[in-house]
């Protein structure tokens, strides 16, 4: 990737497309080799990398990964195995989109309560 770098931190980087000038942002995946991921920061105003909110920018990103494994998002009407949890589970899965999230992803990433409890 050679867009220009506007600024760095430890996985990501935020870039600036020389084209339309529209600015990215680059996460490099820490456990896996793999090309970096490249999304549209959330806020779309954000200019500075503290001023991303991390989970939403990634939230696209989870959400192909996870439709890559399990096909369609759709909620069933079973509950999230989770403790206290009172969404639905989705299709295929023994939890609901937040917890899946949360597993596969981390927590971080999650739209989780700060009322749950952190398995």
């Amino acid at each position: 990737m050679r867009w220009p770098v506007l600024e760095v931190a430890e996985w990501e980087e935020l870039r600036q497309c020389p084209g339309c000038g529209a600015l990215w942002v680059t996460v490099w995946p820490e456990e896996i080799e793999a090309p970096p991921i490249l999304c549209r920061p959330y806020p779309a105003d954000a200019r500075r990398l503290r001023d991303l909110d991390r989970a939403s920018t990634m939230r696209a990103y989870c959400l192909a990964r996870l439709a890559e494994h399990l096909g369609e998002l759709k909620e069933g009407k079973q509950p999230c195995r989770k403790v206290h949890c009172e969404r639905h589970r989705l299709h295929g899965s023994s939890y609901c989109l937040e917890h899946l999230i949360a597993q596969h992803f981390g927590r971080e990433l999650a739209r989780l309560g700060r009322g749950e409890q952190k398995d």
